[in-house]
């Protein structure tokens, strides 16, 4: 008598069978295709294994297994479409390097954390018989990328050609995943072809560390090799890429210890560049060898047997800050303070106007610091400053990435460990700053309506550390402003809805801003305003012809309970918003 409740394994099996032999008919002729081949014949099967182990409560605690793992394929969302290959010799675009990256997350609750990412190459880009003649005991830095001569592609120089190709393609698919390890602080990896696995392993010191501080710190001691692999197979002929290289015959797999083992980034031995640096603490670091000596050398030397283009290489860029916090054990996405309340419009429009603490603010007695004025003690200029400096040395406390990340923007809660200040964050990279950064102009415009139909803008930060987002990419920029609130499809009150939505939009036209992005996700709802407040200004036009009616009877809430006028300074903001290294707004 079969027991219905257990899984029909032959089924599964002769499926699994099925599906196997239906993807092995297709020929891999992409990253898209190779991703295909992967996942019908082994994550679905290892998805559904450990969704099984899961319902197991000793193997689920046994293999620290949480609510199962999550085969995701995405690229940074913070990508500008305008972005070209010139731009990978940009050390802060988002797509230096662009790998064809595959995560796996563990899901926990309402949480993920990513567990390693997978680099696909299919076997026409990247075969078998290339891996193997180029992966090899290596000083990499020196022996492939400083060395200049290539070699002639002549019949007396074939095999070392073919050698030299090989190299270069395995050494630039390896570099650019051990570059996102070394962005998402992960310790394992993988490349894969379809045919063979490259495992690849970042140790570190502390196995409880991997955070922000630690990501800033190795990348501040590594060299930057610029290149891709697209790039380096590009510059290979194709008749030399059909050919197969000496070397690459199957061996035994016999273990033989390395002389170059892998080590920590961060263990002794390894150097901060040279340049000079300032620090919010000491770096523990020793001098690298002299072999991990950097070339600053830019110039563009395309003749025959030199390396061209993208293959130039420079040293590693101006070292970053450490935290002066000490690290412990915590999240592997570094961040904390989840659990802190964010200020109210109204307590960040006293700031912004250097006026009287709102009491019905979360945090209002962090903002007095044991005293009992009822003014704030900093104006919004001097927490712009404080928050910048306190991001500068520490981006893995008071600093948490939260909800969905759009195509321009990120958002972080952030809070003041001086004076208690929580509030938003609008994380971005370099290459989309140019156009998030007229938010601030367009926030300027409409001064009069923050705090009623859009948030309270503070003012903007650049960031001296790299902050790694996953599925964003290196955030460098930020705009800083209030809590906006929910979404406005929670609402249960659609009337009321309604007449907020259209009072908000007739508030930031009235100021000649046309927002061109008026989409619901733009619209939050702000339950202690009970209003609408419009984000995302980024697309929006500035109509500068003369505003026939005037916003008069859009009355500002401060000034509704009581509080004085303050004269507005040249920026059209009242003691608010600059920072030592951001834009006054």
């Amino acid at each position: 008598m079969s027991d219905n409740s257990s899984p029909d394994y032959e089924s599964l099996y002769r499926r699994a069978e099925a599906e196997r032999r239906q993807a092995e008919d297709r020929k891999l002729q992409s990253e898209k295709d190779l991703e295909h081949y992967k996942r019908t014949t082994v994550k679905d099967h290892v998805h559904d294994i450990i969704a099984e182990l899961c319902k197991i409560p000793d193997a689920r605690e046994r293999f620290r297994l949480g609510d199962g793992i999550l085969f995701e394929n995405h690229e940074n969302l913070l990508q500008t479409s305008e972005e070209s290959d010139v731009q990978l010799l940009d050390e802060s675009s988002t797509k230096h390097p662009k790998p064809d990256s595959f995560c796996i997350h563990q899901i926990n609750d309402s949480t993920n954390t990513l567990i390693t990412t997978v680099e696909y190459k299919p076997p026409h880009k990247l075969s078998v018989e290339n891996l193997r003649a180029g992966l090899r005991s290596m000083k990499l830095w020196e022996e492939i990328v400083q060395s200049d001569t290539i070699p002639k592609s002549d019949e007396l120089n074939k095999d070392e050609k073919l050698r030299y190709n090989a190299e270069q393609l395995t050494c630039s698919v390896l570099v650019q995943e051990y570059h996102v390890m070394i962005q998402a602080g992960l310790e394992y990896s993988y490349i894969t072809n379809g045919f063979a696995i490259v495992l690849l392993r970042v140790p570190y010191n502390d196995p409880n560390i991997r955070d922000q501080k630690w990501r800033n710190a190795a990348r501040s001691q590594l060299h930057i090799w610029k290149t891709s692999f697209d790039f380096t197979q590009s510059q290979i002929p194709n008749d030399e890429l059909q050919q197969t290289p000496p070397g690459s015959e199957y061996a035994s797999s016999d273990y033989i210890p390395s002389e170059h083992l892998p080590s920590s980034p961060l263990q002794p031995g390894h150097r901060v560049s040279s340049r000079s640096q300032t620090t919010c603490a000491p770096m523990d670091t020793s001098p690298l060898s002299d072999h991990m000596d950097s070339s600053d050398s830019e110039s563009n030397q395309a003749a025959h047997g030199r390396k061209r283009g993208f293959s130039q290489v420079m040293s590693s860029p101006p070292s970053q800050r450490s935290s002066a916090r000490p690290a412990g054990p915590r999240p592997s996405s570094g961040q904390s303070q989840p659990t802190a309340r964010y200020c109210t419009q109204q307590c960040l429009l006293g700031l912004q106007q250097e006026g009287e603490l709102d009491h019905q603010c979360p945090n209002v007695s962090l903002h007095r610091r044991g005293q009992n004025d009822d003014r704030h003690c900093i104006n919004a200029r001097k927490l712009v400053q404080i928050l910048n400096e306190q991001l500068d040395c520490d981006l893995d406390h008071n600093c948490t990435p939260f909800g969905t990340c759009g195509s321009y923007g990120a958002p972080f809660k952030i809070t003041c460990a001086a004076y208690g200040y929580t509030l938003v964050g609008k994380g971005t990279t370099s290459g989309l700053w140019k156009v998030v950064s007229r938010e601030a102009e367009i926030y300027r415009v409409l001064q009069k309506a923050q705090g009623s139909a859009v948030p309270v803008f503070l003012g903007t930060i650049d960031l001296k550390l790299f902050l790694f987002l996953h599925g964003a990419g290196d955030i460098r920029h930020m705009l800083l402003m209030g809590w906006a609130g929910e979404s406005i499809e929670n609402v249960k009150d659609k009337e009321e809805l309604s007449r907020e939505i259209s009072r908000s939009k007739k508030e930031i036209r009235m100021l000649g801003v046309v927002h061109k992005d008026l989409r619901s996700a733009n619209m939050l709802w702000n339950d202690e305003l009970r209003q609408v407040l419009i984000i995302d200004f980024h697309r929006s036009d500035i109509d500068r012809r003369p505003m026939k009616k005037q916003v008069g009877p859009l009355k500002r809430r401060l000034h509704q309970v009581g509080m004085p006028k303050r004269p507005c300074n040249n920026n059209g903001l009242t003691g608010c918003t600059s920072t030592t290294r951001g834009s006054d707004v």
